[in-house]
């Protein structure tokens, strides 16, 4: 046998049968480009700087970018320099406090007038023309 100087791989080397075996077939199958391979570098072929598909993606990129730039700005003001919720905190505190001094007036002007009430309260005009007054009218 010669000895070969070429660095070229042969599959007769191998002992191989000779084109068209079977690890040749598996080979120029999965050469072959999938569909989503196909599809996609169709799409790209199509769209090119300059045609309304390529302004309309670029448009929806930027689109997309811009409202996420947007969102993160909303998420940082809102942790860091909104105080609008310490204020509204604040005002239901103050709208409480002022609640239960209401209440506390209304109860005390409540008891005055029951005070008033009483101190005109009459228990013998209560009872009947000459009889003694009845126990459950008394204090």
């Amino acid at each position: 046998q010669a000895i070969r100087l070429s660095s070229a791989f042969d599959l007769s080397d191998l002992g191989a049968a000779g084109p068209g075996t079977m690890a040749e077939k598996q080979i120029e199958a999965s050469a072959k480009p999938s569909f989503m391979t196909r599809a996609s570098t169709f799409a790209l072929s199509k769209i090119k700087v300059g045609t309304p598909l390529y302004s309309l993606a670029y448009g929806v990129a930027g689109g997309v970018i811009l409202s996420g730039l947007v969102y993160a700005g909303r998420v940082a003001y809102l942790t860091c320099f909104d105080h609008e919720y310490y204020k509204i905190q604040s005002r239901k505190r103050y709208y409480e406090k002022q609640l239960l001094f209401s209440r506390e007036q209304e109860e005390s002007n409540q008891a005055h007038y029951l005070a008033s009430l009483s101190a005109e309260y009459d228990p013998v005009a209560t009872r009947m023309p000459f009889q003694p007054l009845d126990k459950k009218y008394r204090f």
